[in-house]
């Protein structure tokens, strides 16, 4: 597949969007297992796959694992990356549990699906919506990527399907809306298996990106919402003309 919007430009661009430097290298940690007859811990705190990392770390240290505890606290990520994970996850051999532990946004609540069990503290978040990428061009290549999105939206769908056994008419109209949903009301929905007592994480990420943020997240607390101008400049850096990026 060519991935023709991974370019530097698009890079620079998203680094802007989530006021986040592109040099910072570690987003996942492992914790082995004390004895055979615990699981091992996967940290899965920030931002998933590029431009920020490459999920074949992550994998190659699924791959020496038996069970295993995903722990997840981020805003998504890139889509294709997010699906390697998660299909890592579902082939592996030994247990796999997710644990919701501050917010699975976007491509990380796919992959919280992943988990034999899906677990989630209380006051954590979980967000649905369709996929959307960066894109500029002539109405032919316009309409490519947009038969692009709603086949990968067709495989999202399929995931949170598997799991909760809802509608798919259902389903879709959540993604449409971007839906947030509290783990009392994702597990209600089939999203999670059980809610968990304990202190979660603070989901510490710029959401201002995403539509129908919930009353109580508070967009100060999550990262810097950037300005206008710095809007504008982040797309002129990608590509878009002036009038455009206006």
């Amino acid at each position: 597949m060519n991935l023709s919007y991974r370019t530097q430009a698009n890079a620079q661009a998203i680094a802007a969007i989530y006021n986040k430097p592109l040099d910072k290298p570690e987003w996942f940690k492992v914790i082995a297992a004390k004895n055979a007859d615990e699981p091992s811990e996967i940290l899965l705190f920030d931002y998933i796959g590029w431009p920020y990392n490459d999920p074949r770390d992550l994998i190659h240290a699924l791959a020496d694992m038996g069970d295993v505890t995903v722990r997840i606290n981020s805003p998504g990520g890139d889509v294709f990356d997010g699906a390697s994970i998660f299909n890592a996850l579902t082939s592996h051999q030994g247990n796999v549990t997710t644990r919701i532990e501050g917010l699975a946004a976007s491509i990380a609540s796919v992959i919280a699906m992943a988990g034999k069990k899906v677990q989630a503290y209380d006051n954590t978040l979980l967000m649905v919506h369709n996929s959307w990428t960066f894109m500029m061009g002539n109405q032919y290549e316009m309409r490519d990527t947009a038969d692009l999105l709603e086949k990968i939206d067709g495989t999202i769908l399929d995931a949170y399907q598997k799991k909760t056994k809802m509608g798919k008419k259902e389903i879709s109209e959540m993604m449409k809306a971007t839906t947030w949903m509290t783990a009392k009301e994702a597990k209600d929905k089939g999203f999670v298996d059980t809610i968990v007592d304990g202190k979660s994480v603070k989901a510490d990420f710029n959401l201002s990106i995403f539509a129908n943020l919930p009353d109580n997240i508070n967009n100060d607390s999550q990262g810097r919402e950037l300005t206008r101008k710095e809007t504008e400049r982040a797309l002129r850096n990608a590509g878009a003309s002036r009038e455009y990026a206006r």
